[in-house]
């Protein structure tokens, strides 16, 4: 698979100016003067709106005794650059939704601390982005409630540390990436020039300008045709939420998004991507840079109104209940789910009905769900695709299954990127022999994988499925994977499917033929059960009094126990995690057919 990759000047050489229609009056960015009633009338009849909306108020009043957010380093960020972005966005919702001055004024200290701030670290520029989103709110929610002066500053802070910050090439690289960076900071950009269109307009056609010239490269190359985010489920909440809010923005300033979205439908398929995604567990299907836990993804209210298909909120609405609104992905944009859900009718929301979900792309997937209202409910994830694609891990080829409200196959997810640049690790470094790829929880060891004489699989060959089945009798995915594992192998084929309409037995069948050399092949499951090894071919998996065993059956091996602790100063422990599985031995040119079967016993 090929990547492009457009130098800024090219861009910049390719952009032509557009014509912009001179957007509305102040309020202008999300909620017009007026629109707040709808938001009232929705918390008095909607429990869910008025439980949100307590949440931000009660954030909000915390708010008003803390000063004002510092800017202080962490690595190479701004520690907690969000703070500003959420405190301003709340603070200013507050006021408009309720009156309360003393929100509008705290909103207004926040905004002229930040402006007094020497840089918005444009060498991270999603600092850039989400700062500048933030001012850029509060100067158009708040501005009859400053002062000229106050105005001024807000205004040449957003004009000085965002807009003209992205005409320096070697921090706007953006504009020429392919994932979640061109979407954030084309969003953040992008509310800033609208902000203060009045007082800097020529940069703010710049900034339109650019956004229209490189967001595409995004939206072409970051989704499937079938909706599916390349980056997975974590970063979905991250591009996809700042996408949807730039769409949002220019929507509510000029009455149209002037075409940015026009031939991107695979963006507004995501939302069924995203629905997929939650496995019955609460957990997501977390593979790449995600974790592990299926955070409510409020932000999909917009695309449930944009789409006409509220379905989509049924998971996040059932996800935000249970958790009182405490765990929720991109809480800093909560204010925005009262405005994109004020119309919907939460009593009323459908049931989702899809079980199947297969897509191509950069990263392929095969998903099949039993059903939508059961924790025992049946889950099957299976990941293709291309290790050094953008967050990915070394997990093609790997799979995840919830049954029986047991998370029999696992997948460890995201350790916290400071965590590990602080020790070192060469983690944005994606070759072959990079240090990230020596992270447990991102290299091949913790994933439910084969590995071959030790040796990591090859991390620039991309996979696709070779077949899927979707039937109640038989659901699954077969994948050629020999040119992952070309160093150790001559031949590797993996098949992962599920048999029977009650999903008893999950079959993974890998066909393998060594090299010139020699081969120790280790089979690995991650799992939360806890297991017992009953002879050299069996398992014992058990937890909450659901049982299956591991099975291996075509060829002699020796199963094996192996701790999820990786026991260095480097990686986070894993405590909930066992891995399990077979080691099999080959001669050279020796073929084998391991076929490793997890049977219900009851």
């Amino acid at each position: 698979m090929k990547f492009r990759f457009l130098p800024a000047a090219l861009i910049l050489i390719s952009a032509l100016a557009h014509a912009y229609p001179q957007p509305c009056d102040h309020p202008r960015l999300l909620l017009h003067a007026g629109e707040e009633e709808e938001i009232r009338l929705a918390i008095e009849t909607q429990p869910v709106m008025a439980e949100a909306d307590s949440a931000i108020l009660a954030y909000c009043d915390e708010t008003l005794n803390q000063p004002p957010h510092p800017r202080r380093m962490a690595g190479f960020r701004i520690e907690r650059m969000q703070v500003p972005l959420q405190r301003i966005f709340y603070l200013s919702y507050a006021y408009r939704v309720h009156g309360d001055r003393r929100y509008a004024d705290r909103a207004i200290e926040e905004m002229l601390n930040t402006a007094e701030y020497e840089d918005w670290n444009p060498g991270h520029f999603l600092d850039v982005a989400e700062i500048t989103m933030g001012m850029a709110i509060g100067y158009d929610w708040l501005y009859d409630e400053m002062t000229a002066e106050q105005r001024r500053k807000v205004a040449s802070a957003i004009s000085r540390h965002g807009l003209d910050a992205s005409k320096i090439d070697k921090d706007a690289w953006f504009y020429t990436a392919f994932q979640n960076w061109n979407q954030v900071c084309n969003a953040g950009l992008v509310f800033g020039a609208i902000a203060v269109w009045d007082e800097y307009r020529d940069d703010a056609v710049m900034i339109l300008d650019k956004c229209f010239d490189s967001n595409y490269l995004t939206l072409t190359e970051g989704y499937s045709k079938e909706g599916a985010y390349a980056e997975g489920y974590g970063y979905w909440g991250y591009g996809s939420a700042f996408q949807i809010l730039l769409i949002a923005a220019l929507e509510s300033a000029f009455g149209s998004d002037m075409g940015l979205m026009d031939g991107h439908d695979r963006f507004f398929r995501s939302g069924t991507f995203m629905q997929m995604m939650n496995r019955p567990s609460g957990l997501c299907f977390d593979y790449a840079d995600s974790g592990r836990e299926a955070a409510a993804e409020h932000m999909l209210a917009w695309l449930a109104v944009k789409t006409g298909d509220e379905s989509l909120l049924y998971p996040e609405v059932q996800k935000l209940r249970k958790n009182h609104f405490s765990r929720m992905d991109m809480q800093r944009l909560l204010p925005f789910f009262l405005i994109s859900a004020r119309k919907i009718d939460f009593a009323k929301l459908r049931v989702p009905d899809g079980r199947f979900f297969t897509t191509g792309g950069l990263t392929p997937l095969y998903i099949y769900r039993s059903g939508w209202e059961s924790e025992d409910d049946t889950y099957l994830g299976i990941k293709a695709g291309l290790i050094s694609s953008n967050h990915s891990h070394c997990d093609v080829g790997s799979f995840v299954f919830d049954a029986d409200g047991v998370t029999w196959a696992d997948d460890l997810g995201l350790q916290p990127y400071l965590s590990l640049e602080s020790k070192g690790v060469d983690l944005w470094n994606r070759w072959q022999n990079s240090s990230r790829y020596d992270v447990f929880r991102i290299g091949p060891f913790s994933h439910n994988i084969i590995t071959v004489n030790g040796h990591r699989p090859d991390v620039y060959q991309y996979i696709d499925f070779t077949r899927t089945w979707c039937e109640d009798a038989q659901k699954g995915a077969e994948m050629n994977l020999k040119m992952l594992y070309w160093e150790d192998l001559k031949d590797y084929r993996r098949t992962v499917i599920l048999l029977g309409e009650d999903d008893a037995e999950l079959l993974v069948k890998d066909e393998l033929r060594a090299g010139d050399h020699p081969a120790i092949v280790r089979w690995n499951l991650c799992t939360t059960a806890q297991a017992e090894i009953l002879d050299d071919t069996c398992i014992r998996l058990f937890a909450d009094g659901h049982e299956r065993l591991l099975w291996l059956e075509g060829c002699n091996g020796k199963a094996a126990i192996w701790s999820a602790q990786p026991g260095t100063d480097i990686d986070y422990p894993n405590p909930d995690n066992v891995l399990v599985g077979f080691t099999v031995d080959l001669e050279a040119g020796e073929s084998a057919v391991m076929n490793v079967s997890l049977k219900r016993i009851k």
